[in-house]
């Protein structure tokens, strides 16, 4: 009993320190494939994850942090692979009080599980680094971060919604390709393009030899690239240019996904982020009633289709652009398309570790992976909402989110 007090005081003494770590007692969701294992022991050494197993066949050491996981439901890590750390009270992150930051970090992405995301447009590059930068050197804790940097629209096409504020716009293959080879020389890993973009009176298509261009560069430099594609056009010149994954569904024309376009969607391997809950935000932010409204009606279709089909998804919400920060809607909606518990997982572990190459190192929870783990307090098999139940988020060992 005494080992255990002093396991437990040390957890709430130490908590974004520890690298080593006993979780037991969970419910452990390995992976969306595996049957969930009850009454589990999940032992951590220096941030990664070491032994995984029923209570009393694993070897508890001692004298390391413990958490008793009791009636708490394990997974991976979740990414949220559309992200904005773009509104104002980001700026100056290389200077912004550790404990505000802190704050800021838990409300928006550490409460809500995630330990890697994918930021998909910035004005300030160098502030987003800045923030990076202090994450990975554990002053403040947060998620690891990868991020596409500054991204392009076609000319005359910077999106009505940012003004005014202006994406660079470009023209031409060769402009497109030395604009690809500076973002990636300035850190970006990965390239986002609006395939088609609304600049308030028209949707202004990519020419393809342009994406195209972009694309082969990132490419070459073994990068993924998005793609906004707006409306029908602009996933059409998403599937015809070779992008990599579409960063939300197309619902903007009312038009279903008929079985050709996810036949040509699944042929390109692109994977869809659905951010289902940008749409009702955005009708609701307008004072439009969502209630069977085609735009929500289309996208459900649209991602319920590619589903069925059996689809690459990964889960995005736009939060930073959203200013809702919480998750459940996304969930919801997701279940509401047709998704399964399994389905949900994967878009938040698996699949987005596969899509971008980090699939020997994180998104399940298996020796020798990185023990990037979400605690939760409600089985998510029983109700999609419940992947919002996050006790703890853990990202290579370090407790970076404790529910108080």
């Amino acid at each position: 009993m005494g080992k255990i007090l002093f396991a437990v005081l040390l957890l709430f003494t130490l908590p974004s320190m520890a690298q080593d770590l006993v979780i037991s007692g969970a419910v452990v969701y390995a992976s969306p494939q595996s049957q969930p294992l009850a009454n589990a022991v999940v032992v951590v050494r220096n941030g990664k994850i070491a032994q995984v197993g029923k209570s009393g066949a694993v070897t508890i050491p001692p004298g390391i942090p413990l958490i008793d996981a009791h009636g708490m439901f394990l997974t991976a890590g979740y990414w949220n692979s559309h992200v904005h750390l773009i509104e104002p009270k980001w700026m100056g992150a290389d200077t912004i009080p550790g404990a505000r930051l802190t704050a800021q970090l838990d409300d928006m992405l550490n409460s809500r599980g995630f330990t890697h995301i994918f930021d998909l447009a910035e004005f300030n590059f160098d502030n987003l680094k800045a923030l990076r930068a202090r994450i990975d050197k554990g002053e403040v804790p947060g998620p690891a971060i990868r991020a596409v940097g500054i991204p392009f629209t076609p000319l005359n096409g910077s999106p009505f919604y940012i003004k005014p504020l202006k994406l660079p716009e470009i023209g031409d293959p060769a402009s497109a390709a030395r604009y690809v080879e500076e973002q990636i020389s300035a850190g970006a890993q990965g390239i986002k393009i609006w395939s088609a973009s609304p600049n308030g009176r028209m949707v202004v298509p990519m020419q393809i030899a342009v994406a195209k261009a972009a694309i082969r560069v990132a490419h070459e430099h073994h990068l993924p690239v998005f793609a906004h594609p707006t409306s029908d056009t602009g996933v059409a010149v998403a599937i015809a240019s070779g992008v990599d994954v579409l960063a939300h569904t197309a619902p903007d024309e009312h038009h279903d996904w008929p079985p050709a376009t996810i036949k040509a969607l699944l042929k390109a391997n692109i994977a869809l982020i659905p951010t289902m809950k940008l749409f009702p935000w955005e009708l609701l932010r307008m004072k439009v009633d969502t209630a069977n409204n085609p735009l929500i009606t289309t996208t459900l279709q649209q991602l319920g289709a590619f589903a069925k089909a059996g689809g690459t998804i990964l889960f995005g919400t736009d939060v930073g652009y959203i200013t809702d920060y919480s998750t459940e809607g996304e969930f919801a909606m997701m279940s509401r398309a047709g998704l399964d518990f399994r389905g949900i997982l994967q878009s938040l572990t698996t699949a987005p570790a596969k899509k971008y190459g980090l699939d020997k190192t994180t998104g399940r929870i298996a020796p020798g992976l990185d023990a990037d783990i979400v605690l939760l307090s409600a089985d998510p098999a029983l109700d999609s909402q419940n992947f919002a139940k996050v006790a703890y988020t853990i990202a290579k060992g370090k407790i970076i989110y404790r529910r108080p």
